[in-house]
């Protein structure tokens, strides 16, 4: 193994390193607890046509809510909020979602991160309550769209979904009020992401980065005089 190789392991392992403690980021009523006049607050309606969708808000069970979204005309109805972020940094978005006679032939209920960054898996049909999540990179964003979303761009659809227990968390990438570093803008986003879900990782990434660091330097490799 070459230096230079060695010393790319050790930016990976590093870039791992910033990620493996989840922080949480700031968004505004994801449980639904404030919704005045039957809208959840600090989200925005939005809709190819707002006049094919309804949009409300019913308990949820706990101290929670949910936000709802009606389609019986085929339409991409989505409720919205601004969240900031860091450059370079990597978000994972989670929501639950709950779904009925969701059309599925075109996109169902689904957490879409815009503009055009990344969308979670979808749910169609009619489907109890379950948790779908979505992680991506900020790119040189300094914020982004979570939006909640029935259907999607050209996949109009109809039915109803719910959706409670919105969270953000930055898993990877520097931390706000700090210059992102020189590996954190390499492509390393899946081994970060890997290593943040490893208990083991707490314990392997300084001890390995260490090693690493020192064979890249040609420590193990000097002869004694």
């Amino acid at each position: 193994m070459g230096r230079l190789t060695a010393l790319l392991l050790v930016a990976s392992v590093l870039a791992a390193a910033e990620a493996a403690t989840a922080a949480p980021v700031p968004l505004q009523n994801g449980r639904f607890t404030d919704a005045p006049n039957g809208v959840p607050a600090n989200w925005r309606v939005d809709a190819w046509n707002r006049d094919y969708s309804e949009f409300g808000w019913e308990p949820a069970g706990g101290a929670g809510g949910a936000a709802r979204i009606v389609s019986r005309t085929p339409n991409d109805a989505r409720l919205c909020q601004t969240i900031p972020v860091v450059p370079g940094g990597t978000y994972r978005v989670s929501a639950r979602v709950k779904t009925a006679d969701v059309g599925a032939t075109t996109a169902g209920a689904l957490i879409a991160l815009e503009p055009r960054i990344a969308d979670s898996p979808d749910v169609k049909g009619t489907h109890d309550w379950e948790t779908i999540e979505v992680t991506a990179g900020s790119g040189e964003r300094d914020s982004m769209d979570v939006c909640l979303r029935l259907g999607s761009y050209s996949n109009l659809n109809t039915g109803t979904a719910w959706f409670s227990d919105v969270r953000v968390e930055q898993v990877g990438g520097p931390q706000p009020g700090t210059r992102p570093s020189w590996w954190s803008r390499l492509s390393l986003a899946p081994i970060a992401a890997t290593l943040q879900r490893s208990t083991w990782g707490e314990i392997a990434v300084p001890l390995l980065g260490g090693m690493l660091l020192a064979f890249g330097l040609g420590v193990f490799g000097r002869r004694p005089r």
